[in-house]
């Protein structure tokens, strides 16, 4: 488990600089989707995504779907479904 105490997040490529990323719980099984990619974040970010094992918070690095700004955009993961926080 990496996030949230008790899900693996992970990512699945889907071209150049665009991720795809789901939640995985490990106690229930249920897969959740981040609702949208992540794409063309800054050179100097190596990684699209933080987030941590304690922590229900996804900071997103990147473009939503290929539009928009390039973030910070901050979601946390509450009920099996991610919730943007502004």
């Amino acid at each position: 488990m990496n996030f949230a105490g008790r899900f693996v997040l992970t990512t699945i490529g889907c071209g150049a600089s665009c991720v795809l990323t789901a939640a995985l719980d490990k106690q229930t099984g249920a897969v959740t989707w981040l609702p949208f990619t992540i794409c063309c974040w800054d050179l100097a970010i190596s990684e699209p995504l933080e987030f941590r094992r304690d922590s229900a918070l996804l900071i997103v690095h990147g473009q939503r779907n290929e539009e928009g700004g390039a973030g910070p955009h901050y979601y946390r993961i509450n009920g099996g479904q991610f919730e943007e926080l502004r």
